[in-house]
């Protein structure tokens, strides 16, 4: 009787031990899926240099590729800002992700920040995106993803940083 006591609380440590295992491992890929997401949205605002019409059809279809959950009821659980950065997320986006514009941040001294038309010289971007999860104890949750991009030369005179939200 005593090994069969001992056989069953062996098992359960094993199963534990795997449910563990298994859910780290899923966690990990769950989180490099998101980070990849924001390196892909990232590169579609420094391929056409900033937030605008052509930059969100890419990070759009992209999205939709990939199979990112759908946002129909268009919700903005997105903060007006975040670290200094403004929201500049479209409306009608169809998924539910976060850009922010951040002017030059660079250095202190106003006068190398700005050029001849008071535009900044530097800018950059910073994306949010989700993780989401659907358990069958705990339910559905989502996890935000924060990533911060490169500085972005502004080439244009008058750059357009998209609808704001």
């Amino acid at each position: 009787m005593r090994e069969s006591i001992g056989s069953v609380f062996l098992y359960n440590i094993i199963i534990l031990f795997v449910i563990i295992v298994f859910g780290l491992l899923s966690a990990t890929i769950s989180y490099y899926k998101a980070f990849k997401v924001n390196e892909r949205l990232l590169y579609s605002l420094d391929k056409f240099e900033g937030y605008n019409q052509f930059s969100r059809e890419e990070m759009e279809t992209y999205l939709s590729s990939i199979g990112y959950t759908y946002n129909p009821e268009g919700q903005t659980d997105c903060p007006s800002e975040k670290d200094g950065g403004k929201l500049v997320r479209s409306k009608d986006a169809k998924y539910l992700y976060c850009v922010y514009y951040f002017e030059d941040d660079r250095g202190a001294n106003e006068n190398d920040r700005y050029n001849g038309d008071n535009e900044p010289i530097y800018y950059n971007y910073s994306l949010i995106s989700y993780i989401y999860a659907n358990l069958p104890i705990v339910g559905e949750f989502k996890l935000p993803v924060y990533t911060k991009g490169e500085r972005i030369y502004n080439f244009s005179d008058h750059q357009e940083q998209g609808d704001r939200v």
